[in-house]
């Protein structure tokens, strides 16, 4: 009982299908950070407490309790090795410029 052509170009086409779906439902990068100190992003002011930051494309979105309390846009910049612990670092005025995601070898730069 071989595979037919017809078969094979059905079973090709499913996994092309497949692949291309995959993307729907990949879910975004995310990660957990814990701010010390109120924290600026964007033109909203961050109490200190748990956030989970979702990463899609260029933006980045601040949610508090699932919910977004903020977004901003940046760029992915490559790093020499990858980031052991998740973190932000700021500016002295509280201004949030970039986000490390633990496993990650990029860091993501607040525009």
């Amino acid at each position: 009982m071989g595979v037919t052509r017809r078969n094979f170009v059905a079973l090709v086409a499913l996994v092309a299908t497949l692949a291309l779906a995959f993307p729907v439902f990949a879910h975004p990068d995310r990660t957990d950070v814990l701010l010390s100190r109120t924290c600026l992003v964007g033109n909203a002011s961050l109490q200190p407490g748990q956030y989970t930051v979702e990463f899609v494309g260029n933006k980045a979105s601040f949610l508090h309790k699932g919910k977004v309390v903020a977004e901003a846009t940046g760029e992915w910049k490559k790093v020499a090795q990858k980031v052991l612990n998740s973190s932000v670092s700021y500016e002295d005025n509280g201004r949030i410029i970039e986000i490390r995601v633990a496993g990650k070898d990029s860091y993501f730069e607040l525009q």
